[in-house]
């Protein structure tokens, strides 16, 4: 009798060993790490602030006082609602109060600095008369000094500060 064959199976092919890399855990970025803290939003408009007020405080000129002050105002505003309002994960008061305060901060550094630096710094020119004890004036570390001392308490700082927690919370966020 003749047997019968299984029918056949298609041999199966070799399979290849398939090797994944495995990529490094890449830490979060200092933004990033930022935004998952409660007090990020805060500590990045106070630095975003100081920093901006210290580097524009040399732009305030002798004259024109009001128009520079004005015009850089609007800058150091612009600038801590936009860091808050990138940094908040979500917008609420308490984001628009830590623009508010960070920009009041700011906008009280930059004006007192570049105020007693650019117009008190004219005392100088009185060493002359004064038989040369005041020959140097006040410099800008005087006038940062002076600022730090100061309360912040001003009209134009109120307005920054309305302005930057308006830009930090405008509108819905929108998360990509």
């Amino acid at each position: 009798m003749a047997t019968r064959k299984p029918a056949s199976q298609p041999e199966p092919e070799p399979q290849e060993e398939v090797t994944e890399a495995v990529a490094a855990p890449v830490a979060p970025s200092i933004l990033e790490r930022l935004r998952r803290n409660r007090m990020g939003a805060l500590t990045g408009g106070l630095a975003v602030s100081l920093a901006l007020a210290m580097l524009l405080s040399i732009l305030v000129p002798d004259r024109y006082v009001l128009l520079a002050l004005t015009i850089l105002g609007v800058a150091e505003a612009v600038a801590v609602g936009a860091a808050v309002r990138y940094l908040a994960v979500e917008r609420g008061l308490l984001t628009q109060l830590s623009a508010f305060v960070a920009a009041v901060l700011g906008m009280h550094v930059l004006g007192t600095t570049g105020m007693i630096n650019q117009k008190l710094g004219d005392l100088g020119d009185l060493g002359g008369a004064l038989g040369g004890t005041l020959t140097s004036g006040l410099g800008w570390d005087d006038a940062l000094l002076a600022s730090f001392a100061t309360p912040a308490v001003s009209t134009g700082a109120v307005l920054t500060g309305l302005l930057a927690a308006i830009i930090a919370g405008w509108g819905t966020p929108s998360r990509d």
